[in-house]
């Protein structure tokens, strides 16, 4: 199954925040006034009875349980109870049980109710049904599912929380399927009366369809959600959804869509965003998003951020912006990774002069994942402003390491030749020199010698 650790809703708070306990305090009145017309009761109950009873109920929603209890406990016994009575008396102390969260009490308590001969069937009924959501306190899940299938066994017509009850303890006893198909039914119910979907049912939902890794059907979910229910953390999930299925281009989208509406609060959260547009080949988004949150102090401007920066200006070819970023990283370092990466982008700019210096600072720090290459990029810097005998240095220290020996070699022969063809074009030029002053020094003799010829002929005439 992907990994969802992104998501930050929990399914079992979803379960947590959907179960309602429902204990019969109003089953407790009602059965209790209109027990005599019930065609299953066999007896009435004793004004002596009733008015306990009455008494008990008073006490308990003052939340005088312990006086609730020691009034009914002064009938329990009594010779006078029908079975039909005693229904009643077990129904109040469920009540008053289950008021205190003393669940197994509880329990007990409806259990004896639903006993009793002559308990009124709807009395039963609520028991039931009241035990399952009980169960699920007390994380007996088998409980609940036995209980709840009996409960919807016995009733004319199924309701859609019974189906939630059922698909809450499925869930929690990982039977999904079992889950699915009963928050289906829910939810067709509620259809059917015309209900909204309730924004819970939904994201049971989802998080079924996950533990399924249905992650196509979750995303469906969480789109109906986000229509229904607008909220941030929808679209987050949305986001995280369409990552889990390989489209990165949505999740992109998504992501830049909270981003808009401001909802990227946390560094980590608008730092994932940039990465994304580095990601998808978008640099210059991603330096746009980093240097804007870098400056309101959102992003912290750390040596590894400002490294980030730095590289999405440089991808893309933004060397004034990229340039800065770098070098303030470089101060933030005691090594000389970040100098090499200077380096890289002064060359790629087409300033060799600084190349060179960044190149050489960080062969001095040290720590660089690769000596090698930056020799070799100190080595062509040098080479493009014509410091040959430091490129030819830098070159054969290159040539140490296996993997770039080969490129080396190749400059290093390059670059032998160019000074051997500056030394043949220097020989040259003092050559041509040389015969040049030779012919001057010939030809001054001559225009001397032409000279004193004239005027040895002149005296003659």
């Amino acid at each position: 199954m992907p990994d969802f650790s992104y998501l930050s809703i929990s399914p079992a708070k979803i379960i947590k925040n959907t179960l309602i306990v429902l204990v019969a305090l109003a089953g407790c009145t009602s059965t209790l006034l209109a027990g005599r017309d019930d065609t299953k009761a066999t007896g009435a109950i004793d004004a002596r009875t009733f008015e306990v009873l009455t008494k008990a109920q008073e006490l308990t929603q003052e939340g005088h349980y312990t006086q609730a209890i020691s009034t009914l406990d002064s009938i329990k016994n009594s010779p006078r109870l029908n079975s039909y009575a005693k229904s009643q008396m077990w129904n109040f102390y469920a009540y008053i049980y289950a008021s205190q969260e003393q669940y197994r009490q509880a329990i007990e308590a409806y259990k004896k109710l639903v006993n009793e001969a002559d308990a009124p069937k709807g009395l039963q009924l609520t028991a039931k049904y009241t035990m399952a959501q009980l169960y699920f306190q007390l994380e007996d899940y088998a409980a609940v599912i036995q209980l709840m299938q009996a409960y919807l066994k016995e009733i004319d017509k199924p309701t859609s929380v019974a189906h939630i009850i059922l698909a809450q303890a499925h869930y929690e006893s990982r039977s999904f399927s079992a889950a699915l198909k009963n928050l289906q039914q829910a939810i067709s119910l509620e259809r059917a009366e015309g209900k909204k979907i309730q924004e819970n049912r939904l994201r049971l939902m989802a998080a079924i369809y996950l533990e399924l890794n249905d992650t196509e059907n979750a995303l469906k979910t969480y789109q109906q959600l986000v229509r229904a229910y607008p909220k941030i953390i929808y679209l987050k999930q949305i986001a995280g959804l369409h990552g889990a299925l390989g489209n990165e281009r949505m999740r992109l989208k998504t992501y830049d869509a909270i981003y808009t509406h401001g909802a990227l609060k946390a560094e980590s959260e608008v730092l994932n965003l940039a990465y994304m547009y580095l990601g998808q080949d978008i640099p210059y988004s991603a330096g746009r998003i980093i240097e804007s949150e870098m400056n309101k102090d959102v992003i912290q401007a750390n040596r590894k951020n400002v490294e980030t920066l730095a590289n999405a200006w440089a991808q893309a070819n933004e060397y004034k912006k990229a340039i800065p970023a770098l070098e303030r990283a470089a101060r933030l370092s005691d090594k000389g990774m970040l100098h090499a990466r200077l380096a890289g982008v002064h060359f790629d700019a087409g300033d060799f002069a600084k190349a060179a210096r960044a190149a050489s600072t960080a062969d001095r720090k040290g720590g660089l994942k690769s000596r090698s290459n930056n020799q070799m990029l100190l080595g062509m810097a040098l080479f493009n402003i014509k410091q040959y005998e430091g490129a030819l240095q830098a070159f054969r220290q290159a040539k140490q390491n296996r993997k770039s020996f080969r490129d080396a070699r190749k400059w290093e022969t390059y670059t032998l030749a160019e000074i051997e063809r500056l030394r043949a074009l220097a020989q040259s030029k003092f050559k041509l020199k040389e015969k040049t002053q030779q012919a001057l020094q010939a030809n001054e003799n001559n225009v001397e010698a032409i000279g004193g010829n004239l005027l040895k002929n002149q005296a003659s005439d």
